[in-house]
């Protein structure tokens, strides 16, 4: 199965070159998930600008000086500070290059993207918090489980809710 999927993503890659393979959408499963994942990429980065951007303008509210309950509660509001400008990130460049727009109207869509992004990121919320408050790990390792968690509910429920194929 993955041995054919592999050639199959190879076949196309070489019939269409690198250029049409990126910006073209109805492409084999695994290029689907590569163009996936470089769109999470960009969006991680842009959620960990905004997160350590507000560790900078707190830094006491942040320090691993603070109990871990108190430095687990403040990565709430400052992930939720981050979770616009990642997911407005993620909606544009998976709608120009991974997903096929149509099967909802743009306000339906990028309701439902938001939707599904912000059930996923509160879901996802639980494991930092829990990882910070029990097992006492650092900021970026939260913020990490955080987007890993995240990610794995959202390619799915963005292919098969939102948008086309």
């Amino acid at each position: 199965m993955i041995g054919r999927e592999l050639a199959s993503a190879w076949r196309f890659c070489r019939e269409n070159g690198i250029k049409r393979t990126l910006l073209y959408r109805d492409t084999p499963i695994l290029i689907q998930l590569g163009k996936y994942g470089m769109c999470g990429v960009l969006s991680v980065i842009v959620f960990l600008v905004v997160t350590t951007f507000g560790e900078w303008l707190f830094p006491c509210s942040f320090s691993e000086d603070l109990p871990e309950r108190n430095r687990a509660l403040n990565n709430i509001p400052l992930h939720f500070a981050a979770f616009l400008p990642s997911n407005f990130a993620a909606y544009a460049l998976n709608r120009w290059l991974v997903f096929t727009p149509g099967k909802h109207s743009f306000g339906k869509e990028i309701s439902l993207f938001t939707l599904i992004s912000f059930l996923s990121f509160s879901l996802g919320e639980l494991i930092p918090f829990f990882l910070v408050d029990t097992v006492a790990v650092n900021n970026t390792v939260a913020h990490l489980s955080f987007v890993i968690s995240s990610a794995m509910i959202n390619f799915l429920c963005r292919k098969f809710l939102v948008f086309k194929k």
